[in-house]
């Protein structure tokens, strides 16, 4: 028997080595907004330039987008296999198309209130507001903060972008103003202001959401997976990413070096910590999520469908 045996065994061992020869592996699409979000994938971005790197036995390839709408399309068209998401656009697609999965969340927010002269939350009532945002989850978030604090104002500048409100904070030409700045471009304003031998003086908007509603995160940016993904790859990519957040924490040099390789943009070493990249699963976030969704219902597509947990 071990004569006949052993032969057979030879021959099925060489077809199957044959077929993975032959047979090319899945590839896996991620897509995520350039900056922060896509930082969080960048370690995973990186690896998957190796012809040999694998994530449960599945091949990557990863994109940036600039801005939500590059997003919105990618949802709409199903047109990758993981979509980096802000939370909101994410959830109000997924009531709409029922798609793609809240699987983890990335980033907890990174946005901050910026001067040139020292401030504190109270003078939010009383000095010139340059924010950016209208009409969005940030605005949200802000309102909630100034709410808290029984400040009310009806007298905003809204800008179109971080970015504007990031040239005028770093031209600052507007006395006794206070902008509303995410990451990374704020570490920009800073270095330059710095040069300008002035200093910028920063509240984290994030810390005071979290005291205006007893404990709660902004979730900002999430990770959302097409529903019907082999699990164990996705099991296999939860843990990737994990370690391509730490990596991203604990090493920012690398990280932003591998970051302007891949053409994630205005990313530095001393940007990193303020962009408040995070890992949670999703199913962890629920509370956090629902505190999010009633600022603004309307900006979430509505309540949030039970069935959008991965």
């Amino acid at each position: 028997m071990k004569k006949i045996l052993l032969p057979i065994l030879g021959i099925l061992g060489l077809a199957a080595c044959s077929n993975s020869e032959t047979t090319p592996l899945q590839t896996i699409t991620i897509i995520a907004p350039n900056g922060a979000p896509a930082l969080s994938q960048v370690e995973i971005a990186h690896n998957a330039q190796a012809e040999d790197f694998t994530i449960g036995n599945y091949k990557v390839s990863f994109e940036t987008t600039n801005g939500a709408q590059g997003i919105q399309a990618a949802i709409t068209a199903k047109s990758h296999d993981i979509i980096v998401a802000p939370i909101n656009l994410g959830v109000k697609l997924y009531n709409s198309n029922q798609t793609y999965k809240y699987l983890a969340n990335i980033t907890d927010g990174n946005l901050y209130l910026a001067a040139t002269f020292n401030f504190t939350l109270a003078d939010l009532a009383t000095a010139n507001l340059v924010f950016f945002g209208e009409g969005t989850i940030n605005q949200a978030v802000v309102d909630k903060v100034l709410a808290a604090n029984n400040i009310s104002r009806t007298d905003i500048t809204y800008l179109s972008a971080t970015s504007d409100t990031n040239a005028q904070l770093v031209a600052d030409k507007n006395p006794n103003t206070i902008y509303l700045v995410a990451e990374p471009a704020l570490s920009t304003a800073k270095v330059k202001l710095t040069e300008q031998g002035k200093t910028v003086y920063t509240l984290d908007v994030q810390e005071e959401f979290y005291e205006a509603t007893n404990g709660m995160t902004f979730l900002q940016a999430g990770v959302f997976v097409k529903a019907e993904l082999d699990k164990n790859f996705v099991q296999a990519y939860l843990e990737a990413l994990e370690a391509s957040i730490d990596f991203v924490n604990e090493d920012a040099t690398t990280a932003s070096t591998y970051a302007t390789e891949l053409g994630i943009t205005g990313i530095t070493p001393a940007s990193i910590p303020g962009s408040n990249l995070h890992f949670r699963l999703a199913s962890d976030c629920k509370d956090s999520l629902n505190a999010l969704v009633s600022l603004n219902p309307t900006l979430f597509g509505g309540s949030v469908n039970s069935e959008l947990y991965y």
